[in-house]
């Protein structure tokens, strides 16, 4: 599924360069077009598009700074309260709480909101793209494990939620929903925007009424990193936490619902993190922060609105989102034993996880195999499998692989 995919960069952020062996040697390919595109960048007569995250990235563009939709609507709900329109926010009230279950029951997704030139600003900021490498039939429905986390996860919004990077038309009947905490859906008028995009609740009833819809062509997608994932966030590092997450994988044998692994290649490049490595006080205190609260709190910048040397706007790195081949999932209601459930789980685990190693002779389309790797690998030995350790630099693997 991983394809040669060359990501700008500048000299901060080194972009990310994804060969396979025989195109990292001049000859593989199509038609050695990637070492002709590399000998004509050397000398000068590469693409002419700015290196991401650099001065010369040009103007921030709308939809990725400023504050929280969410506290905005807060804001907006409670002001209301201490005006003469004090009745919308009472009226809004009553509505919220007889469409309470709506968010877990599929929520309301609405195109005319996914469609929003806004969108394509967003995507064009960084810019995102989408990659399919098989079809996903529209009869079935699908759960989808997209990773990284990142800070902010923008490429899952912007692939999933909305229109800009033209998912409906690579994917004709799917509609994706894409999962988020139920917090957020207990926020005034956020939450129907939320609905809108396609967004609905991570409680497995809702994830459940998702698979279980008749006439398929519903994937819901869920984060698998989450939270804890976050923390391990920083540019050109990819540590994905995978091995223990097999809650998913329990879901898709319920239902027989066919895991697609989706993979976001820039998404950890767009802010910076304070270092927080594993035993540190900071990283201490975050864990516990993190489990008492089950948000995660990363310390990270990135570039301001006039200035790059700090700020929260994240870098204009591009993304790539290259959805994979689906894996199928014999559906198991009533396992006869537990030692078969966690046999089943865990053979479907792995096959997740490392039946589909990336190859590729192409440039431009990514093969059909799927991605990855073992949850940790020690720094500097990445392609080496470890029991223990971190992913990190793809830089240095064989491939990009880990």
């Amino acid at each position: 599924m991983l394809s040669a995919l060359n990501a700008p960069g500048c000299r901060r952020h080194p972009g990310l360069l994804l060969l396979p062996k025989e195109e990292r040697e001049g000859g593989g390919g199509s038609g050695g077009g990637v070492g002709q595109r590399q000998s004509q960048q050397r000398a000068g007569g590469g693409s002419s598009m700015p290196r991401a995250g650099c001065k010369s990235a040009g103007s921030w563009s709308k939809g990725t700074g400023g504050p929280e939709p969410g506290q905005i609507s807060l804001v907006v709900f409670i002001g209301l309260l201490f005006t003469r329109f004090w009745f919308f926010s009472v009226l809004y009230s009553i509505w919220w709480y007889l469409d309470r279950d709506k968010p877990r029951q599929g929520g309301r997704c609405s195109k005319a909101l996914q469609s929003w030139v806004m969108w394509k600003h967003m995507r064009d900021y960084f810019p995102i793209s989408l990659v399919k490498t098989a079809e996903l039939d529209p009869s079935r429905n699908y759960l989808a494990g997209f990773h990284p986390q990142g800070i902010m996860a923008p490429g899952a919004f912007v692939n999933l939620c909305t229109e800009s990077t033209g998912f409906s038309s690579l994917f004709p009947g799917i509609r994706p929903h894409l999962i988020m905490l139920p917090f957020w859906f207990r926020v005034p008028f956020f939450r129907e925007y939320l609905m809108m995009g396609g967004l609905v609740t991570s409680d497995k009833e809702s994830i459940a009424h998702i698979l279980n819809r008749k006439g398929g062509g519903n994937p819901a997608a869920i984060i698998i990193g989450g939270a804890q994932e976050a923390l391990n966030a920083r540019p050109g590092a990819y540590t994905l936490l995978l091995r223990k997450r097999k809650g998913f994988i329990k879901l898709a044998l319920l239902h027989g619902a066919a895991l697609v692994p989706m993979f976001s290649f820039g998404e950890n490049d767009l802010f910076d993190q304070v270092e927080n490595s594993p035993g540190s006080w900071l990283r201490w205190i975050q864990d516990k922060l993190q489990k008492t609260t089950s948000f995660s709190f990363p310390l990270f910048h990135s570039r301001g609105i006039f200035q790059y040397s700090f700020g929260f706007i994240p870098y204009r790195q591009p993304i790539t989102t290259v959805v994979g081949k689906p894996i199928a999932v014999q559906k198991t209601l009533n396992p006869s034993r537990r030692r078969r459930w966690t046999s089943c789980t865990s053979a479907t685990s792995r096959n997740y996880a490392t039946s589909s190693k990336p190859t590729s002779s192409s440039t431009t389309s990514p093969s059909t195999n799927t991605w990855i790797s073992a949850e940790r690998l020690p720094r500097g030995q990445a392609g080496v499998r470890e029991p223990r350790g971190q992913c990190r630099d793809l830089r240095r693997l064989p491939g990009g692989v880990c």
